[in-house]
């Protein structure tokens, strides 16, 4: 079952790509394919003929086998259907029916799961994983009753034709094959794509949580259908009161803890009746199996919708988080494009208007101005010059356009370390001469507001800036040797961040900030190239 599982990931993108994968190519992978299709869907039959007592001429009231066929050639594609058709006969002729029977049923099997794929894929954007409800839905309807109808029509029509007759009668026969290999669907297929991701995501406490959820279903089986203690009163009538712990599974370990659940319960259930224990063991073989398949079946539908309508509830809850934690991002950034418009107005108010006005009235008068006046005019303006375009430079860097992102980095830095009096070593290496203009004005930026964060909260010593290119991605690396800070003063650095963040993710790249108290900030930001880096 775990190949299939593997192909099926391949499967579902090779399909979403326009690839075939159909065709049966004679490849190392396609014999890997056939031989574990072929066995698994040997050992399931198997499986399905061991409990001979409800069975009757190669028929019972759960047909797992069939469950492995759909799984095969949803995850492997068409191309598998050999691999079934061959297995699915050497079971029938080994249950004791003729070579024209078996035949026909091997048949039977393959174009019933070849249809019920066909009929799968249909469904737009169908995932057999069950992660929606419709998928669920999609596969207990078309998948495992709609196709047993192809089954269960020809193999029933081969063991009649054959002179096989089964349980009391041709409509008897064909009802069980046809919930035998509904069920089966409904019991295999699901584990065969459920099961490795939960192998992956049960550890540590869940793992007790699950041994202790199939040891309680354990004993919950033996009494109910063994007729545990040995004793003269029955619990028949508590039958589905194994339905919550196929709850329970489905709430904590989605589609694979509900699906395995209910094979679970399946398997012991068919044994114990099998050995004439339980509520179903007390009327005819064809009532039995009848009544054995009604059953599965419920606690089927009900654990499989269950765990499906939590998933898509938590996927939703999800994308909900997402975008309140996007409207939350924006919020601030338009909260701090405010702010700092405010303080761009008060230092062109408080300052620069203030220093032009005393400018002005120094130069005021017909008088004229002595030399040293005239000086220290003269510097006064050339500073608020000076001031004017570091302030019009935060605003929109004509910088990055003309001299291209790694000149004016340096630049930027260089002037900064002037400013501030820090320390700042700037190292570039292999940057492509002309990235794209939203790219280089990003980078930038975020330069920009790292150096920002510095010098207004790290009360750093030195700064080492990288900006560097490979065929994949443009990194650029501000390192400081500052304060830094831990998640609860992070809030402090909130609407900074949060703009490197959203800056970094318009152009498809990534930004990680690491710091911790005394030991500085780092922060490294990423934009893949996917273009060829020029020669």
């Amino acid at each position: 079952m775990r190949v299939f599982a593997d192909h099926a990931s391949t499967f579902w993108r090779s399909r979403g790509s326009g690839t075939r994968t159909d065709g049966p190519v004679l490849t190392a992978d396609f014999l890997l394919q056939f031989i574990s299709v072929f066995a698994a869907y040997f050992v399931a039959g198997k499986l399905g003929q061991a409990t001979s007592n409800i069975r009757s001429s190669n028929l019972g009231p759960v047909w797992p086998a069939y469950g492995v066929a759909l799984a095969s050639t949803l995850a492997c594609g068409y191309r598998v259907w050999p691999a079934i058709a061959a297995s699915a006969f050497v079971i029938a002729v080994q249950g004791s029916v003729s070579a024209v029977a078996a035949v026909g049923q091997a048949a039977g099997a393959t174009l019933a799961a070849t249809t019920g794929t066909f009929l799968l894929r249909r469904i737009p954007q169908f995932d057999p994983t069950l992660s929606r409800l419709r998928d669920a839905l999609a596969l207990i309807v078309l998948g495992a009753f709609a196709s047993a109808l192809v089954s269960s029509a020809i193999g029933v029509f081969s063991l009649y034709a054959t002179g096989v007759q089964a349980y009391s009668g041709l409509r008897s026969a064909w009802l069980i094959y046809w919930l035998g290999d509904a069920t089966g669907v409904l019991l295999v297929t699901p584990i065969v794509f459920a099961l490795p991701r939960l192998a992956r995501t049960v550890t540590g406490a869940r793992t007790v949580e699950l041994v202790a959820l199939f040891a309680l279903l354990t004993v919950a089986c033996g009494v109910v259908f063994g007729d545990w203690p040995a004793r003269s009163v029955h619990l028949h009538v508590l039958a589905f009161a194994v339905l919550p712990f196929v709850m329970w599974g489905a709430i904590d370990f989605g589609i694979a803890g509900a699906a395995v659940s209910v094979f679970w319960i399946a398997a012991l259930a068919t044994v114990l009746t099998a050995l004439g224990h339980g509520p179903f063991s007390g009327d005819t073989s064809f009532i039995n199996a009848v009544m054995l398949d009604v059953f599965f079946t419920a606690l089927s539908l009900s654990g499989l919708c269950l765990a499906a309508v939590i998933a898509e509830r938590e996927r939703e809850q999800e994308r909900h988080r997402a975008k309140q934690a996007r409207s939350d991002v924006n919020r601030r950034l338009i909260a701090a494009q405010d702010e700092e418009r405010a303080r761009i107005a008060r230092e062109l108010h408080d300052d620069i208007g203030q220093r032009l006005s005393l400018l002005v009235c120094e130069l005021a008068g017909n008088a004229p101005l002595p030399e040293s006046k005239i000086a220290r005019a003269r510097a006064a303006a050339t500073q608020i010059a000076e001031d004017l375009q570091a302030l019009s430079h935060r605003l929109h860097s004509w910088k990055v356009e003309i001299l291209g992102l790694a000149k004016s980095s340096r630049a930027l830095c260089a002037d900064f370390a002037t400013q501030q009096k820090i320390s700042v070593t700037f190292d570039e290496a292999d940057v492509i001469s002309a990235p794209p203009a939203a790219v280089s004005l990003c980078l930038y930026r975020i330069l920009q507001e790292a150096l920002h964060n510095v010098a207004k909260h790290s009360g750093a010593r030195a700064v080492a800036v990288e900006l560097r290119g490979t065929a994949a991605d443009i990194r650029l690396v501000v390192q400081d040797d500052g304060r830094g800070f831990d998640g609860a003063a992070a809030a402090s650095h909130g609407i900074g961040l949060a703009s490197m963040h959203e800056r970094i993710e318009l152009v498809g790249g990534g930004l990680t900030v690491e710091s911790a108290p005394e030991r500085g900030t780092r922060i490294e930001a990423r934009v893949p190239i996917p273009w060829p880096r020029p020669a």
